[in-house]
């Protein structure tokens, strides 16, 4: 194994594995992955704009959003800052599901945990925040995210790998990192340490 390859800040990891494998990854998702992103703006203009998801998918898909571990209503109002972590699912079930459904009738039994109203700062900057997937968002959204690429911390790569090792070792077709070829099980006892790697996940065509 290459030392340089464990230290190097900027690595980046392409994986191309059978469609079955994909799914394996929304774990990798609901933990959280880093965005490069212009901060500043609302909920609503990083979704669309930047991420680029429509807005029949942002109104009917997305009913359950955090911010910050706080449950947004307005997507109109909650502005996003560098740093921050945005969680994204579809409708959860049951009264919890209906109580933390953005704009629900049950919103006001949640206060304490509810996004307020926050100002546009002057200047909209570049910066990052940390996107979560869960359910059926990950599903959705998932693939092509994972193929565009996501930036992932090491320590949550390598228990991944560790965790999924007997099917990455019969799913994946290739690995390459930085341009290297490299086996799974070389890749999967990486000490990452607390960098984070841009992984990007293709399926065989």
């Amino acid at each position: 194994m290459n030392p340089e390859l464990e230290n190097d800040p900027k690595a980046v990891l392409g994986l191309t594995v059978e469609e079955e494998l994909i799914p394996k990854f929304y774990a990798l998702l609901s933990q959280g992955f880093t965005a490069k992103v212009r901060v500043g703006c609302t909920i609503r203009e990083l979704l669309h704009r930047q991420l680029g998801l429509n807005a029949d998918y942002i109104e009917q898909r997305l009913q359950t959003i955090f911010l910050d571990g706080k449950a947004v209503d307005n997507i109109d109002t909650a502005v996003v800052k560098s740093g921050a972590t945005l969680a994204l699912s579809a409708a959860l079930p049951g009264l919890a599901g209906a109580t933390l459904r953005r704009g629900g009738a049950y919103a006001s039994m949640r206060s304490q945990i509810s996004h307020g109203k926050t100002l546009l700062p002057e200047h909209i900057t570049e910066g990052e925040l940390v996107l979560k997937f869960f359910n059926l968002v990950a599903r959705e959204l998932g693939p092509m995210f994972l193929e565009k690429g996501v930036w992932i911390k090491g320590k949550n790569l390598q228990g991944f790998l560790q965790k999924a090792l007997d099917s990455f070792r019969a799913g994946c077709r290739a690995a390459e990192l930085n341009g290297q070829p490299l086996d799974i099980d070389s890749l999967a006892n990486i000490e990452w340490d607390q960098q984070e790697i841009f992984v990007t996940v293709k399926k065989t065509l």
